[in-house]
């Protein structure tokens, strides 16, 4: 294959990424996000808390941690965290769609890499961004004013609790803006849950 079909191919890719919608949006509006403008704000996002923290963690990682991340779901699709049946089919999904890529694009083994890397969550900045990663949808719901998606998708806070509380308790430099975050949710209830 030529390298301009190569990089046509890879270019296909990200365009599949652009078409992945999310249950996610952009507070206060009903235009539901993709894959790559998730994929954008967690990188900005991550950016942020590394320098307002002045923590010791190497961008570069980071970076491409966060441009990686759900690369996946260009195959595999986004797999919505209210979605319980959906969960259980989850990994073998996303497994299947890296092997795809494994396969698609052997010549990018630096994205290989990279994508078993954040997988297997074995360095800081991984966990770092897995955990931002978990704050970012809960975080954009959480400005909302207008209406609120967790109602509209019958969420409980018990359960957006059960489901993130773990997992951005791996990061203690992201720990703090969840713990904040959950008792500006507690104040306010009765606008984004159902009793």
């Amino acid at each position: 294959m030529s390298k301009l079909k190569n990089l046509e191919s890879f270019m296909q890719l990200l365009h599949a990424v652009q078409n992945i919608e999310r249950v996610a949006r952009i507070p206060n509006e009903t235009k539901r996000r993709n894959t790559a403008e998730h994929t954008f704000e967690l990188a900005m996002v991550c950016w942020y808390i590394v320098e307002e923290n002045n923590l010791d963690l190497n961008k570069e990682k980071i970076f491409k941690y966060a441009l990686a991340h759900d690369v996946i779901e260009a195959y595999a699709g986004d797999t919505p965290a209210h979605d319980v049946e959906a969960q259980k089919h989850k990994k073998g999904k996303e497994a299947q769609a890296l092997l795809k890529i494994e396969e698609k694009f052997s010549h990018f083994v630096e994205l290989i890499e990279t994508i078993h890397a954040y997988e297997a969550r074995n360095d800081m900045e991984s966990i770092f961004v897995y955990a931002t990663d978990k704050l970012i949808d809960p975080l954009n719901a959480s400005m909302e004013t207008k209406q609120s998606i967790w109602k509209e998708m019958d969420m409980s806070y018990e359960y957006l609790r059960l489901y993130k509380d773990e997992k951005i308790a791996l990061s203690s430099d992201v720990q703090p803006y969840w713990e904040q975050l959950c008792k500006k949710l507690e104040a306010n209830k009765d606008f984004f849950f159902h009793e």
